[in-house]
């Protein structure tokens, strides 16, 4: 690749690429990512929409909460099952909602340690209203927009604090 086709201006990511210069000798050279610079916004409306649609799909009962954060967070069956050591025939049973109601205290915790949330984040589905439209928080989540979302742990494993604050 030549140094030409390599430059991308992208100052949020950065990256080193090594490229033909043009004495035509190869070094490195810093350019912006191509991926993030012309892929990142329709991966973002792509995950955006994914979660509405899980989100409806939980609030309707169509699906448990296990898979609404399983398939958020692009695992298989195999790979919730393994990560949590509970046996997959157990997880498949409680991807239902009929079924999620045998989930025990202990099962939880490992479901929650999985996907790196509180219990009670498990559970509930927190939206915050800007302007009048409501987002998920997984949404806004670390996002460059005026309000911040965090989720502390706490002694509890059951008790997580959120906290949901402005930035100015």
């Amino acid at each position: 690749m030549k140094e030409k086709e390599g430059y991308v201006d992208y100052p949020e990511q950065q990256m080193i690429l090594y490229v033909e210069k043009d004495d035509g000798k190869y070094g490195p050279m810093q350019t912006g990512s191509f991926i993030s610079a012309n892929y990142l916004d329709d991966y973002k409306l792509k995950r955006r929409n994914l979660e509405i649609g899980l989100r409806e799909q939980l609030t309707a009962n169509s699906i448990s909460p296990l898979k609404y954060f399983m398939v958020l967070e692009d695992l298989t069956l195999s790979e919730l099952s393994a990560r949590a050591g509970i046996r997959k025939s157990r997880v498949r049973k409680q991807l239902t909602p009929q079924k999620f109601g045998s989930v025990t205290t202990n099962e939880l915790q490992r479901y929650a340690a999985v996907f790196n949330i509180g219990v009670a984040n498990l559970l509930q589905v927190v939206l915050v209203g800007i302007n009048g439209n409501y987002e998920s928080n997984l949404i806004l989540e670390n996002s460059a927009g005026h309000i911040s979302v965090i989720h502390e742990p706490t002694a509890n494993p059951f008790v997580v604090l959120t906290k949901i604050e402005e930035r100015k």
